[in-house]
């Protein structure tokens, strides 16, 4: 008989959670003005494949172990603006990732994080590009729990082709919930 309740409490647990991730991707799915759609052309296809490559390579970083190499994504001269918290050039960029645990402790925490990238917006303007789009961390205790939400936001970003390759020109991030107390200081509302 144990089972059997435990199995009822693991398929009840798992119903609420399908159905607030239902209602938590519905909502952020909402339009908060109604925009002129972006018209696709041949020539912007490939462009705006190349930029959302380029964003799952980045984002792939968070995923990763190894070390990354933040800076070869932005301009010599890039904006990266966390919640307020701002580095600018490469250098900077970089060393604001490699001393990140240290910025913020309380967001080294044990499991396997992954980021997800929705409902991006992608606009080509010949050799320039913008990008809104939303990003949700989760989080994976252990193989037996289901993943929980750490935090979540919008992303703005600028780009600029250079040399052939599409790269960060400025990038601002705002968290929309989960905000570490490393940014409570510097948190701008955008």
């Amino acid at each position: 008989m144990k089972s059997n309740s435990r199995s009822k409490t693991a398929s009840s647990r798992l119903l609420k959670t399908s159905v607030a991730c239902i209602l938590l991707a519905a909502g952020a799915a909402l339009p908060v003005a109604a925009e002129p759609p972006v018209v696709t052309t041949q020539e912007t296809l490939l462009d705006r494949i190349q930029i959302e490559d380029m964003l799952l390579a980045y984002y792939n970083g968070f995923e990763s172990d190894e070390s990354h190499d933040w800076a070869a994504f932005y301009t010599d001269d890039a904006i990266l603006d966390i919640n307020g918290m701002r580095a600018e050039g490469k250098e900077e960029i970089q060393a604001l990732y490699n001393n990140y645990a240290e910025i913020s402790p309380e967001e080294n925490v044990p499991g396997k994080v992954h980021v997800l990238m929705t409902n991006p917006r992608i606009i080509v303007t010949g050799d320039t590009a913008t990008a809104h789009m939303i990003y949700t961390e989760t989080i994976n205790d252990t193989v037996y729990l289901a993943p929980r939400l750490i935090e979540q936001g919008r992303e703005d970003t600028w780009f600029k082709k250079v040399d052939g390759r599409w790269l960060i020109t400025k990038r601002y991030i705002t968290q929309d919930g989960g905000l570490p107390p490393a940014y409570m200081k510097t948190y701008k509302e955008r």
